[in-house]
């Protein structure tokens, strides 16, 4: 199944509540089970930098990804960002097989 990363960068709004973003990432993981069946959350992480969050998932198809994303703005995110990510060993192969 292919590896999405979902990099998001919360609002100005949501960022002077700090707490409900705790919250908001706590109705994430539900919500993707609910809503997006066959989309299998494999880790979430707050960041430094230019994102504030990144979660990793594994969906079937782009369609899910959107789905994701959407689901992620619809609980404050200002903008997000879906990237597919390749093992490298898998890139590897890739390679040798030029």
């Amino acid at each position: 199944m292919p590896t999405l990363v979902l990099l998001s960068k919360v609002s100005s709004e949501g960022a002077t509540q700090v707490e409900s973003l705790v919250e908001t990432d706590k109705e994430f993981e539900p919500q993707l089970n609910r809503q997006c069946p066959g989309v299998k959350g494999t880790a979430s992480y707050a960041l430094l930098g230019a994102c504030d969050f990144l979660h990793i998932f594994e969906t079937t198809d782009a369609r899910k990804a959107a789905q994701v994303a959407l689901l992620a703005n619809s609980l404050g995110v200002a903008t997000t960002q879906t990237l597919s990510a390749i093992p490298f060993s898998e890139f590897q192969e890739i390679v040798e097989g030029l």
